[in-house]
Order: structure tokens, then C-alpha cells, then sequence
């Protein structure tokens, strides 16, 4: 699969040198007449998917596994770029993420409108289903990277069409009237003239299927509150599923110390889910073969010993979050051991975060300062521990300038091994975007919220989620409960691939209006004490599972163990919203610096 679309991104590569703005060429394409054939407008669609793989921020595939760190679930290095203000409510409109992330959004836009806005010309030169499978997929990308647009931004300028140099001004469109827009651009007549999923063999998850495209018009109706719709195509997509998808079957195995094992994540999220996976909808495809087609995000996710960064990892409120095997928080459940914090609880932990006294990629993985060397598995040799000791130890991921002492197993493939240098550790993982345990959780999600919804159906759902983990199903049956458990499912099962975000934003408090970021994301952020392993603060956590510390209380009644990483801040009125680019308010007449959104 990837050879072939490293043949097609080449052909691309090529067939754009041959075009220029002011002329007709007789020997290529041009932006005049493009595309003047099947083939041209393939290459123009295998080109606006390509620049999907091209918005990477601070090493990581952008939004996917980069807001998480921004988010409740994650952490980042205390010195890292601009990271730490993007929780600090310190970003600005000059701050260089939120320009490239915009920029990046209308540039996929603007390779879609160069096929979009001539795809009317060739309705004679293909037949009725080609025409409406190249229109649907350019719409539906369209649609994904607005949305993104919306979620960060709020009003945007609304551009259906290719630019010139004297049409370029445009206001900013109301969010509401973008979301309805990109959603009536979903057109379900023309989804249904795409395959289930493309063959397999040829494409992967790299195209949207119908499928995929259902699934992502459920995940979007879902977002902004549409939730009949949501259930009508959640319910859509898993029905095109059957036979054709199907959940991973994941490595449930706890190896209490590092001498015992490591649980396999690959089948999921490495290169054998890429392959073999019936569980990725779509996702985005990377080749170190082909120009600006990696991203470096194996080297912020790994730990100093691997000669990776440690520069984003898990919270320790996130991993206070895991329930114990009995499907009860480790406040409630008789489980729970804080001298043993890692023993009966949801196998997800071990499988999606590394910890203390595990293995990583093959080597012992510890944060205790007293271990100056650690076991190497692949070699039976003792290497030193950069983690805790030598050259710019106080990054590793318990540091005094380091994350929570914790680090990310997701996407953390043993064959890179050995492969991370000081210059050189690119990494061509594809991402996976739409996976099947999302969309479930979407027909969860949208069931529970819709006052129509089947709330049976929904716990089903939720209930499919957790015994692929290994864990005992909800009882709950009420709205309420249904809706505490989902919240659950969503943080933990999709860790790490860029929803939460704005899940706590887009969720409320019972007031109906308070996003949950300001309870989850203002105040500190703990993490162990330095040369502590195990933390014995106790948290509090609420029916929306966020987890909370206050500094004092603890397991077993010694004194709080616990240190503050950082402390974050959360605005309400203002930081549901990243500011609007500086280039664009001043560059653009109909916006200006006074259209700012509020609080920058």
C-alpha cells in the first residue's frame, strides 16, 4: 500500500511543476484547466490528502496526537517551545502553532478547490460514480480540516473556491453557519456511491470509504450537538461495517515488573495495525520515502534511553483515571493498593502508557534516581539510565524540567529500536483518524444525548468497548449514568489521538454552560515527587471522571508525596478558543486586530 501511494505522491510531485498561474502549457496541466482527466483529478485528490500528513507540530502528527498534551490527559516538558502556553492562557496571536495550524487548514483547502472547482468539466469524460466519488471525497475532506478549523478558531472565513491575488478579503463566517455548511456539503447520496472501503491491497485506510465517511459525519453531527443525526449515521457506518471492520483484539497481559514483559501495542498502533488492522477506518499515510512525508512524533513520545526526547507523556491525573478490574475508581474499589498501583487495574494502562517498573521498546523503563543503570532485553546488557542521571537528565520523564513522570506506549513500535540518533529519527507511522471503537462510542455518545436516543443500544456499544479490554460491562441504565461511563470510555480508550481537547470543552458542567476544562485543566498539575516512583495522593473524581488533588489528602494517611509539575490556567470567555492569527487579521481588510476573539 505504501509503495503505491509513494508512486502516486511522486506523479503528483511532478505533475504540480508543470503547472503555472498565467499560461496554458501544452505540455501539463494548469490551474486553468485542471483537471482535464481522470488521472489529473486522482493526482489532485491524492494531493489534498497528502497534506493532511504535512500539518506536524513539535514533532507530532497535528491534531491527533499533539492536543492531548494540551489537554487533562497529558503533559508536556516544562521548557518545551510554546507548549507550556498553551495551558498557561499565555498563547498569543504571533505564537507560531496557532499560524502554521491555520495556514496548514487553508492550504489542504486550497488543494481541494484546485480540483473541486473544475471537477464540473469532466463530468463527460467520467462515468456518473467516478464523478461522485472524486466530489464526495474532496468535500469530505473539506469538511474534516473546517471543522478543525472551527473547533480552534471559532468564526472562520468561509473559502469554497480557489483564490487569486485580487480575491483573497473575506470575513469571518459565524461557526454555526460553517458547521451546517460543511455538513450539508456531507452529502449521503453521493457518500453512497463510494465502496464500503477501497481495496484494501491498494489503498489501505488511506481513502474514505463509505464507511469512513459516515463515521466522520456522525463524529461531526455528534460534536455540535446534532445528535439525531449523529445516531442516524453512527448507526449508518456500523452497519456498513459488519463483515468488513472489526475491533482489534488487544494484548490484555499485566507484567508486574520489567523482568516479566512488556504488553504488545503494535497490533493497534504500530506498523502491524497499519497493515492488518480491520480496525482503522482511515487514517493518514506516511513514507520516509517520499518528501515531506514523516514526522518525528517516536522521538517526543520516547523515553532519554532510547535517545527520544521524553517530551510529552501522560499525567498523573490521567493515570489516576484508570479504573480497577471490578470497574471501580481506584477511591472506591477494594483493588486498589497505592504501594501497588499498577495491579488490578484496566489493562489499557499498561498497553496504552508506560510507568514505572515496565519495559519500553525492549529496555527496563524507571524513574528512580538510585538506578544508575538500566537492563537492556535485546542485548542482556546494562546501559546507562539516562532518564534519571547525566546529560540533560532534568528532561527525563520525572525531571525537574520534565513531564509527570510517565510516558505514551501508543504508537511506540519496538522495531524502532536502535533507530532514534541525535540527527536523524524520522518516523513514517501512519495515523490512524477514524478507528472503529471511536465510532462506537459516537453511536454511545449520540444515543445517550439525543432525547430519542436508545439507551440500551448505547450501553451495548460502550459495553463492546470494554470487553475487548478485558473490562466488566456498565450497569447503568439512566442517561446520567450512561453518560458518566461513556466519558470514561472516551478518555481512556482514545488517549492520545487528539480528542479530548475538545471534549472537555464541548461537554458541560449541570449548569449547561461551563465547559469541564475549567474544573479539569485549572490549577495544578501533579506528578510524582522527585526520586518517587508512586505517588500516594489521593484524588477526587467526579461523575465526569476528572481527576482532581488538593494538595493534602492520601492513601494510607503519610504525608502528601506529590509535587505540582505545573500550574495551568483556564479562562472561561476565553481559552475555548485558540486567538485569530496575527498574518491573517492584519493581512486580510474585512477581519482586523479588533476581530480578534475575546480575551486575546
Amino acid at each position: 500500500m505504501k509503495k503505491h501511494l509513494l508512486l502516486s505522491l511522486i506523479s503528483v510531485t511532478l505533475l504540480f511543476e508543470a503547472c503555472t498561474l498565467d499560461r496554458y502549457p501544452l505540455t501539463g496541466p494548469s490551474t486553468g484547466t485542471f483537471p482535464a482527466s481522470e488521472e489529473e483529478a486522482l493526482a489532485g485528490l491524492l494531493a489534498a490528502y497528502k497534506n493532511l500528513a504535512n500539518n506536524v507540530q513539535l514533532y507530532e502528527p497535528f491534531p491527533n496526537r499533539w492536543m492531548d498534551q494540551l489537554s487533562d490527559i497529558g503533559c508536556t516538558r516544562t521548557v518545551l517551545s510554546h507548549w507550556p502556553d498553551y495551558t498557561l492562557s499565555t498563547i498569543t496571536s504571533n505564537t507560531s502553532q496557532v499560524k502554521q495550524s491555520y495556514a496548514r487548514i487553508y492550504k489542504t483547502v486550497g488543494r481541494v478547490h484546485m480540483v473541486l472547482d473544475n471537477l464540473d468539466n469532466l463530468k463527460s469524460k467520467l462515468d456518473e460514480q467516478t464523478y461522485n466519488q472524486f466530489k464526495i471525497e474532496l468535500l469530505m475532506l473539506r469538511a474534516y480540516v473546517y471543522d478543525q478549523a472551527v473547533q480552534l478558531y471559532g468564526d472562520i472565513p468561509f473559502i469554497d473556491h480557489m483564490l487569486s491575488l485580487d480575491d483573497y478579503a473575506y470575513a469571518r463566517t459565524p461557526k454555526d453557519e460553517v458547521i451546517a455548511r460543511i455538513i450539508s456539503d456531507m452529502d449521503e447520496e453521493l457518500m453512497e456511491s463510494l465502496p464500503v472501503r477501497w481495496a484494501k491491497d491498494e489503498w489501505g485506510s488511506a481513502r474514505l470509504g463509505r464507511a469512513a465517511a459516515y463515521a466522520l459525519k456522525a463524529r461531526i453531527c455528534l460534536e455540535w450537538g446534532f445528535f439525531e443525526d449523529a445516531a442516524r449515521c453512527s448507526a449508518r457506518a456500523l452497519s456498513l461495517a459488519e463483515g468488513v471492520y472489526d475491533l482489534t483484539p488487544l494484548d490484555l497481559t499485566y507484567y508486574p515488573t520489567h523482568a516479566d514483559g512488556e504488553p504488545d501495542p503494535t497490533p493497534l498502533f504500530g506498523f502491524a495495525a497499519e497493515k492488518d488492522s480491520k480496525e482503522w477506518l482511515w487514517s493518514i499515510p506516511f513514507d520516509r520515502l517520499a518528501a515531506s512525508n514523516t514526522h518525528t512524533g517516536i522521538y517526543s513520545f520516547t523515553s532519554r534511553v532510547h535517545n527520544g526526547s521524553s517530551g510529552a507523556g501522560p499525567s498523573m491525573a490521567f493515570m489516576d483515571s484508570f479504573q480497577c478490574t471490578d470497574g471501580l475508581s481506584i477511591v472506591e474499589s477494594p483493588l486498589y493498593d497505592w504501594t501497588r498501583p499498577w495491579a488490578n487495574r484496566d489493562p489499557r494502562l499498561d498497553l496504552y502508557t508506560v510507568r514505572p517498573g515496565s519495559r519500553l521498546m525492549g529496555i527496563q523503563f524507571t524513574t528512580d534516581p538510585a538506578v544508575k543503570t538500566v537492563l537492556d532485553y535485546h542485548t542482556g546488557e546494562y546501559v546507562n539510565n539516562v532518564d534519571v542521571t547525566g546529560n540533560k537528565s532534568e528532561y527525563g520523564p520525572n525531571g525537574i524540567q520534565g513531564i509527570c513522570g510517565f510516558l505514551w506506549r501508543k504508537y511506540c513500535d519496538p522495531s524502532y529500536y536502535g533507530t532514534i540518533t541525535g540527527t536523524s529519527y524520522e518516523d513514517d507511522l501512519d495515523v490512524p483518524v477514524i478507528r472503529l471503537a471511536e465510532v462506537l462510542l459516537v453511536d454511545a455518545e449520540a444515543n445517550i444525548e439525543w432525547a430519542g436516543g436508545d439507551l440500551s443500544r448505547a450501553a451495548a456499544q460502550i459495553n463492546r468497548v470494554r470487553r475487548r479490554a478485558g473490562m466488566p460491562d456498565v450497569t447503568a441504565t439512566t442517561r446520567e449514568g450512561l453518560r458518566t461511563a461513556l466519558r470514561y470510555e472516551r478518555k481512556i480508550e482514545l488517549c492520545a489521538e487528539g480528542f479530548r481537547w475538545f471534549d472537555i470543552r464541548r461537554w458541560k458542567e449541570d449548569d449547561g454552560v461551563t465547559p469541564l476544562a475549567l474544573k479539569a485543566i485549572n490549577g495544578p498539575q501533579y506528578a510524582p515527587a522527585f526520586g518517587q516512583i508512586t505517588c500516594n495522593a489521593k484524588p477526587t473524581i467526579d461523575k465526569n471522571w476528572i481527576v482532581t488533588y488538593d494538595g493534602v489528602t492520601t492513601f494510607g494517611g503519610g504525608a502528601f508525596n506529590g509535587r505540582i509539575h505545573t500550574t495551568r490556567k483556564f479562562n472561561v470567555g476565553k481559552d475555548e478558543l485558540w486567538p485569530f492569527p496575527y498574518d491573517e487579521m492584519t493581512t486580510n481588510p474585512l477581519i482586523g486586530l479588533e476581530n480578534n476573539n475575546p480575551g486575546y
